[in-house]
């Protein structure tokens, strides 16, 4: 495994009001809610919707005094987002484009101590990010046993689980905390290059991810994670924090090698367990025991707290060498 993990930014929503406002007034249209009597109950500015190179979008609305934006800057006027950015190249994107509209950049703000609240920041605040690295799995074929497997893994009390293509597992579809995911990016690529909005998807592009068997580990932190772990500000955020939560999240990262199959050389201690839950029998463990069992186990890609599927189970023996995927220099030269 890398020590420096190319771990980069998708989705970015994060919003900062100015004081004084007189700012240009930019939305998309309004949205009125109005009770049986007709009258007005609210009225919403809905985001405009700015239209990139290569069929991309992003979203910002500015009502005066509060600028948002919202979107995949990574893919805005690009190609494709195999690759993305940092967080802090991120940002200088997002404010480049706000520039060009005529509205303040993202800030910083100062820190201050509030008796109440303690420390926080005055500037920007953020409700959502996507981070994200790509992996290497040496083919297709190993790419989707990877995730096969992968959906029998945990991340906390989420329990993965694989999509009807065999190309997605996700981990916390609907939490209002932290959502993951593992895909095959050339499906994806794929996907997209079928529709006449994605036809700027190179075949050099998709060659590439389909050849190296390119995988994406996924998270997109929302609201309520940022602000319980210190990361609601932008001036709280950097990009070594978000390594941390990416490090701390991931299921690839902890395995040099995911093995599968046959798992006759398991150390002799975990050969029954494995049996039992190969075949569907009880695990006659005490708790302790049974998660040390787990914890050893996982590092075969087992995790028997998920009942296994016995029909799934494939025969030979497999070893699947991961690497975490730095863009190459002919990719940054003709598409970043």
């Amino acid at each position: 495994m890398m020590n420096l993990i190319p771990v980069f930014v998708d989705y970015l929503t994060i919003r900062q009001v100015h004081d004084g406002g007189k700012l240009p007034v930019i939305n998309g249209g309004r949205v009125l809610r109005i009770d049986s009597d007709g009258e007005i109950e609210y009225a919403v500015d809905t985001r405009q919707g700015l239209e990139g190179s290569f069929d991309s979008r992003v979203e910002v609305r500015c009502d005066g005094h509060q600028v948002e934006f919202s979107g995949n800057i990574s893919r805005y006027g690009r190609q494709d987002n195999l690759f993305g950015f940092t967080f802090s190249d991120s940002i200088e994107r997002i404010n480049d484009l706000l520039k060009s509209l005529g509205l303040p950049p993202f800030t910083a703000g100062k820190l201050y101590k509030f008796a109440d609240s303690g420390w926080t920041w005055t500037g920007a605040r953020v409700s959502r990010i996507d981070i994200t690295c790509n992996y290497v799995t040496g083919s297709m074929i190993d790419s989707e046993a990877l995730l096969r497997n992968m959906a029998g893994h945990h991340i906390g009390r989420q329990k993965g689980s694989l999509s009807v293509n065999g190309a997605t597992v996700e981990y916390g579809r609907g939490s209002k905390y932290v959502y993951g995911k593992l895909y095959c990016k050339t499906t994806e690529l794929k996907k997209h290059h079928s529709k006449k909005s994605g036809q700027h998807v190179t075949d050099e592009v998709i060659d590439f991810c389909q050849h190296l068997g390119v995988i994406r580990e996924e998270f997109t932190l929302k609201s309520r994670f940022l602000l319980q772990n210190g990361l609601a500000y932008l001036g709280a955020i950097t990009d070594a924090l978000l390594i941390e939560v990416y490090m701390n999240r991931t299921q690839l990262q902890r395995l040099e090698n995911v093995k599968y199959e046959n798992f006759n050389d398991l150390p002799p201690r975990l050969r029954a367990t494995y049996v039992s839950w190969k075949y569907g029998y009880p695990i006659d463990l005490k708790r302790s025991a049974f998660y040390n069992h787990r914890k050893a186990l996982l590092a075969y890609g087992i995790d028997i707290s998920i009942p296994n599927n016995v029909q799934t189970m494939p025969i030979k023996v497999k070893t699947i060498e991961l690497a975490a995927l730095t863009a190459p220099d002919w990719y940054i030269k003709k598409y970043a």
